[in-house]
């Protein structure tokens, strides 16, 4: 079992091509750039950021914040980000805890010839659900 000492995630991939399976997370600065050299990329060439707030440690909401963003944006394959994911202990804890059986986080599709993509971005859907949610939590839209 591996000890956590730390709480401070990142992510990285390759900067230029669909991630696939060269996505990593990994606890801490050091342990990520040893994974980016012997993974991604040698001069450490790559796409990184934090996964979660400064000083806030990782939360649920920032593996959701990934799986909408960086999933889709620089193609990761999803089994390839939940097992990742799953070494970050909050989301090893909601899998373990999940309402669903295991096998239901990895990417068993129904329909394993549609390969669903993502839509083009526009700004209209950006406004149109900023307004969904503003009308939801019944806030004004000046927030977005």
């Amino acid at each position: 079992m591996v000890k956590i000492v730390t709480d401070d995630w990142y992510w990285a991939c390759p900067r230029h091509e669909p991630a696939g399976d060269r996505f990593i997370l990994a606890n801490g600065q050091d342990a990520l750039w040893r994974r980016v050299r012997a993974e991604i990329d040698r001069r450490e060439d790559c796409f990184w950021n934090k996964v979660h707030r400064t000083n806030q440690g990782a939360q649920l909401e920032d593996i959701l914040d990934m799986m909408f963003t960086v999933v889709p944006t620089y193609g990761v394959n999803m089994n390839r980000f939940v097992f990742e994911a799953a070494a970050i202990p909050v989301f090893a804890k909601f899998l373990r805890n999940a309402r669903h059986d295991l096998c239901n986080y990895v990417s068993n599709s129904l329909y394993p010839e549609h390969r669903p993509s993502s839509e083009r971005y526009d700004n209209r859907h950006m406004e149109k659900l900023g307004h969904i949610v503003s009308a939801t939590l019944g806030c004004e839209t000046d927030w977005f």
